[in-house]
């Protein structure tokens, strides 16, 4: 850490470690990078008893679910370069996009979602869209995915708007 990031961090309070009496909010979060037809029910089997844990141990509690969605055409697999990244030549797995994208995006909104405790689903669910070769090159925001590659009502602006929401309504009595 550079001195002024210190510096800042030093200002903060302590935060003391103790143990939850019960949970208010949590996450979960998913990446799907490649292999986009292997992931899609894996993602939404996790993703899906994660809210129901969640719930299961305190209904009122807000459950927040987030995934992370690779459109780059082409993406360098860690599981398939065991290696060094150019110590060897790397194998490419090369994608279909933005269909490969769209797949998962379409399982993804079929999560059940809830407007109030008692219901099934998530409380909030953000999908974001990146462009990640992982080859070096810079990771960048998909620019257009809201509203084409699944609707803007999982932009994560958005839910993580609607989160805030939540917390201040349902717990402003803390």
């Amino acid at each position: 850490m550079e001195a002024d990031e210190l510096a800042e961090l030093a200002k903060l309070p302590d935060a003391p470690l103790a143990e939850p009496a019960t949970v208010l909010m949590a996450l979960e979060a998913k990446a799907c990078m490649t292999e986009f037809g292997k992931a899609r029910p894996r993602l939404y089997d996790e993703l899906n008893s994660s809210h129901a844990t969640i719930h299961g141990d305190t209904d009122g509690a807000i459950a927040a679910g987030f995934a992370l969605l690779n459109t780059a055409e082409s993406f360098v697999s860690p599981l398939r370069n065991p290696w060094h990244i150019g110590d060897q030549e790397a194998r490419v797995s090369v994608h279909k996009q933005p269909g490969s994208a769209i797949s998962v995006a379409e399982k993804l909104t079929e999560l059940p979602r809830r407007s109030r405790p008692g219901d099934e689903g998530f409380d909030a669910f953000a999908i974001l869209a990146v462009d990640c070769k992982n080859d070096g090159s810079p990771v960048t925001l998909s620019p257009k995915a809201s509203g084409s590659i699944y609707p803007q009502i999982y932009d994560y602006a958005a839910t993580v708007d609607r989160l805030a929401h939540l917390y201040a309504t349902r717990f402003s009595s803390i």
